[in-house]
């Protein structure tokens, strides 16, 4: 659809990862502390909408320099779903090309929207795009196997618990890429607040088991959200990355609709406890 200049838009965007080949060396927490604290993107998609849910752009990238490279995309929680993508890549349902050219539609992307977001921004737009660009970068450089056998030992630390509180600033109002800034919401935290913070959720969470593994918290994730507004408590999210943006899309336009002022930016820390704890 075509844009109007009148209205605000908003970009929704998932992305699917893997990590450092190092970490087949590590198993349990281990291994998933270096996943989410060193993640590399091999799925990219996103969705431009408007408050009333009309799609203007869908994109769907598959990163050809992790996808494409066995010993880091093996490492993907969902690497089982290899011939998935395939199949995708043979019907034309997905962009297979590199990091730099598809990043290069996001960033034309995110400047004819107001905000960007996605479900649980603090990954995907604090962690995931910015570890990825500077693995990139580093990849078509010369310094690179120097800069990996950095990042190996990095991921030891955090294997062994010995990494320090990062000091870098950091705001969580706005997505800084390449020079640029751009606001920022977060769907986790909107979707605690505004959909989620109520008995009938809770209950439903109590009904259907949808507890946190320590018992403490009721979930919390996209997916069970997506199953409470929709009613469709059977619904499993796709871990796809375009598939999951389009129903965080309908996640933002329902908050929206619960909101007559402009939507809420930033990062809420630990949103889960919004709902509080299971009784």
């Amino acid at each position: 659809m075509k844009l109007d200049k009148r209205r605000n838009y908003y970009m929704v965007l998932d992305c699917e990862t893997a990590t450092l080949p190092c970490v087949v060396n590590y198993d349990g927490s281990a291994r998933q502390a270096i996943s989410i604290a060193k993640p590399l993107i091999y799925d990219l998609g996103w969705q431009i909408i408007d408050r009333k849910g009309n799609v203007y752009a869908r994109k769907n990238f598959l990163i050809s320099e992790i996808f494409s490279v066995p010993s880091i995309f093996d490492t993907a929680y969902y690497a089982s779903k290899r011939p998935l993508y395939l199949e995708k890549l043979e019907k034309n349902e997905i962009v297979l090309t590199d990091w730099r050219s598809a990043t290069a539609e996001l960033v034309a992307d995110m400047e004819v929207v107001s905000a960007v977001g996605a479900y649980n921004s603090m990954f995907d737009f604090k962690k995931a795009i910015p570890f990825t660009e500077l693995y990139i970068n580093k990849l078509y450089s010369t310094e690179f196997y120097q800069w990996e056998k950095f990042q190996t030992e990095k991921c030891d630390d955090i294997a062994n618990k010995r990494t320090r509180e990062s000091t870098k600033q950091f705001d969580p109002e706005i997505f800084r890429f390449r020079g640029k800034s751009y606001p920022l919401f977060d769907l986790w935290g909107l979707s605690c607040e505004h959909i989620l913070n109520n008995d009938d959720y809770r209950h439903m969470c109590e009904t259907n088991g949808w507890i946190t593994a320590s018992g403490k918290y009721y979930k919390t994730s996209a997916e069970t959200a997506y199953r409470f507004i929709s009613g469709n408590t059977d619904f499993d999210e796709a871990h796809t990355a375009l598939d999951d943006a389009e129903i965080e899309s309908i996640l933002l336009v329902t908050i929206m609709k619960t909101r007559a002022s402009n939507l809420k930016m930033g990062i809420i820390y630990f949103p889960f406890r919004i709902i509080g704890k299971v009784e």
